[in-house]
């Protein structure tokens, strides 16, 4: 079988990371310039984009073996500590540059990346100013992942993640601890999901059941349109939250679908089968600059220049501009690569020949087994 069969879900997560620069474009945007098509696409990006990523590591997890500590914390907390410390260098570096304040400046980010929180709470356990945005969801995946492999060993398994983000979702309500906890208390019921998904053969089923894709199709829609808020980050989900968690399901399935089109048109399928496994090192990238440089004056010149183009297709592209040459850069670093491109490691034990940017399995294998050997690849 050839890649083309199998690269889908990496051509998933390229989506997934495009939209999460996406949606980051589109609040910028409407904070400085409000208009409908940046309310569009942060309704669309946010509906789905980080369970997509919760839901996709589930489905390659084998949480019933042990947790590999070394592993989780070199891709996870490693990777988290590098990308912070950028954003407090950077936020420096501007400070400096625009005559701020840089101690002031640095030691915001600091407190910040401290405290790991996705946006502001008023219910920290101590007083923190700022958010280290984004890169939350390292964090949050640490806990998860590392919950689930908990509750894989004990019985009654789906009953203790009900339990669980249950827990994380109310406690949010009154108090907001520190390193995204109760964000990764909540995140374990996705990856179960995912590995739920795997378990039972969903994408199978749905094959077999092609008007089900309409199903979810209209779920999603549904959820896009009734979408008033959506954030994993801190457990809000928005004044319909089972139909807000329901439709990030039915997107997050839609996107997996699509992706197994465009993974029939070769330049489309090729150039987001790199971006998706690129996500860690363009997610890192992507939160440094987006918390580091002044995006708020540099949407104000870009609309007084620029005021006949769609501002936030300018805005994400300018960001791109900045995220898919620095993943790049993390590519050729020795050691480090390693973290942000897990795969590099692979191509080390099982060929040194194969690329590292794609997986390939031999022809006519089925695409059961083949899910199952990228599966392998994944976890080992």
């Amino acid at each position: 079988m050839s890649v083309q069969r199998i690269r889908f879900f990496d051509i998933a997560k390229g989506v997934g990371i495009l939209c999460v620069v996406l949606g980051h474009a589109s609040i910028e945007t409407a904070n400085v310039y409000p208009s409908n098509m940046a309310e569009f696409f942060y309704c669309f990006c946010f509906s789905f984009h980080m369970p997509l990523f919760f839901i996709l590591s589930g489905y390659f997890m084998h949480p019933e073996r042990n947790f590999r500590w070394l592993k989780e914390s070199k891709q996870l907390i490693f990777t988290y500590i590098l990308a912070t410390f950028g954003v407090v260098l950077l936020a420096g570096l501007v400070a400096y540059i625009c005559h701020a304040g840089v101690v002031e400046t640095m030691k915001f980010w600091m407190k910040a990346a401290w405290y790991g929180s996705g946006d502001v709470s008023d219910m920290t356990l101590w007083h923190v100013e700022g958010r280290i945005g984004a890169i939350w969801f390292l964090l949050a995946m640490f806990w998860a992942r590392l919950i689930m492999h908990v509750f894989a060993r004990l019985p009654y398994t789906s009953v203790w993640v009900f339990a669980c983000f249950v827990a994380g979702y109310v406690m949010s309500r009154n108090l907001w601890l520190p390193w995204s906890m109760q964000s990764g208390m909540c995140a374990v019921a996705f990856v179960y999901l995912g590995y739920l998904a795997r378990k039972h053969e969903v994408m199978g089923y749905v094959k077999k059941k092609p008007w089900l894709w309409a199903v979810v199709f209209v779920v999603w829609a549904l959820a896009i349109y009734k979408f008033t808020g959506f954030s994993m980050a801190m457990n809000q989900y928005g004044q319909y939250p089972v139909l807000a968690i329901i439709g990030s399901i039915a997107g997050t399935l839609c996107i997996v679908g699509v992706s197994k089109m465009l993974d029939r048109v070769s330049l489309a399928g090729a150039i987001l089968n790199r971006a998706g496994t690129a996500t860690l090192a363009i997610l890192c990238v992507h939160i440094v600059e987006d918390d580091a440089l002044p995006w708020t004056l540099i949407i104000t010149e870009v609309q007084e220049h620029l005021s006949g183009f769609p501002i936030v297709f300018v805005i994400f592209v300018l960001h791109l501009v900045i995220d898919l040459p620095g993943a790049w850069a993390l590519y050729y670093i020795p050691v480090i690569n390693t973290w942000f491109y897990p795969q590099l490691v692979k191509k080390r034990i099982f060929d040194p020949d194969i690329e590292p940017v794609s997986r390939s399995v031999k022809s006519g294998m089925d695409i059961k087994h083949s899910e199952h050997y990228i599966t392998q690849m994944d976890e080992e």
